[in-house]
């Protein structure tokens, strides 16, 4: 695929997770990569953008449209329609002035129903010639919010049609068997699984657990469960008095759990929105204890997701605590690389914290043995096997 050309759309924060863009650098001769916002993520985020690399080189950057991200959260989340129509309009408009530099352009790869549609839109017009999603979500149709049900439903609908991609991969079993069930897929047709990769370290740094760092790497929603850290802050600052929790990230509920870090002697601190991996890489090898603690809520988009988070832990040695929203969860608690907790048991999180830290290597170890088996380099290459 050296001489080849992929074009690849996804949105931030994600471009990046499990290192797939990483991957489509050191594989492609040219990846033409559509870097949409979806969440607010802070003071530092950047435009949208379209990247041009060349033998993983950046040879061209393009700003592209993008509505200020200082718009209230619930406004951004309403104009979704128009957002997704003018990201739509960009990615034709720009591909048309791509194929005209660049010549054939081979591959059209997401992992997002929406953006899948509109590359199966772009292979009928003869822009593209091979259309790949890689199937990251399902979105419950049931929620509280009914604009939230709304737009879930608008969703669907192209969930339904971007099947119709060239090559489907599924990041799980669960997005499988959810689809066959509803009549989505033919019961009888096998798919391919791809979960989120690693990239573990070759050595560990020896950690002193005297002073303990818990660590939360991700977009700040409420339902990525950090309400329960703060809820049982009071009895863990009285067990460990020097913990210390490490927010990496922003999102809409950013100043929501700011204040909550400053109602508890907790100390934190909030890096907000990082986009240099280098700079995430140095603060998460230095923590102690990853926190992935879901809501088990049944509108929760995560139940059939694979946490890349928990996935950026493990490379770094970090054991886990999370909560069994995750089919992941059943493999942390089988290679002893963390603890699994129910959600809203306060008494549960401080126990797997003194559990972790009175063992400590021995789950920094698991932990980077479990992240060597997803490596991302090699297990990508089954995305794109068809092409071979």
């Amino acid at each position: 695929m050296n001489n080849q050309t992929v074009l690849y759309v996804n949105y931030a924060p994600y471009e990046n997770s499990g290192h797939i863009l990483d991957f489509l650098k050191d594989h492609f001769g040219k990846v033409i990569v559509f870097i949409f916002n979806f969440h607010t993520l802070g003071k530092l985020q950047k435009s949208s953008v379209l990247y041009i690399y060349e033998h993983g080189k950046l040879i061209e950057n393009r700003s592209l449209f993008t509505l200020s991200p200082s718009l209230p959260v619930y406004i951004v989340f309403l104009l979704l329609p128009i957002r997704s129509l003018l990201n739509t309009l960009q990615i034709f408009y720009h591909t048309f002035w791509l194929k005209r530099q660049f010549g054939t352009l081979e591959y059209y790869f997401t992992v997002n129903a929406f953006t899948a549609w509109v590359g199966n839109v772009l292979r009928k017009i003869g822009l593209v010639d091979t259309t790949i999603f890689w199937v990251w979500d399902y979105y419950p149709p049931k929620h509280k919010d009914k604009i939230v049900m709304l737009m879930r439903a608008i969703y669907w609908q192209f969930d339904m049609v971007a099947l119709a991609s060239d090559n489907v991969v599924f990041l799980n079993t669960r997005l499988i068997e959810l689809r066959k069930r509803i009549g989505a897929l033919p019961k009888d047709k096998q798919y391919a699984v791809i979960p989120i990769g690693t990239n573990p370290r070759k050595t560990i740094q020896n950690r002193n657990t005297q002073h303990p760092l818990l660590s939360f790497i991700g977009v700040l929603k409420r339902s990525q469960g950090l309400d329960m850290v703060f809820d049982a802050a009071p009895q863990l600052t009285k067990k460990y008095p020097d913990l210390q929790l490490t927010v990496i990230g922003s999102g809409p509920d950013e100043s929501y759990f700011q204040k909550r870090a400053k109602q508890t002697k907790l100390i934190t601190t909030f890096h907000g929105y990082v986009e240099d991996e280098h700079q995430v890489a140095n603060v998460l090898q230095a923590q102690h204890i990853g926190l992935a603690l879901y809501m088990p809520d049944p509108s929760n988009v995560s139940y059939f997701g694979d946490p890349s988070k928990i996935k950026d832990y493990l490379s770094f040695g970090v054991p886990v605590i999370t909560t069994g929203v995750f089919a992941f969860s059943k493999e942390i608690v089988h290679a002893r690389a963390g603890v699994v907790i129910e959600y809203g048991k306060l008494e549960e999180l401080a126990k797997a914290i003194q559990t972790i830290l009175s063992h400590y290597q021995l789950y920094s170890n698991n932990a980077l043995t479990l992240a060597k088996k997803y490596r991302y380099n090699k297990i990508y290459p089954a995305l794109f096997k068809f092409l071979s």
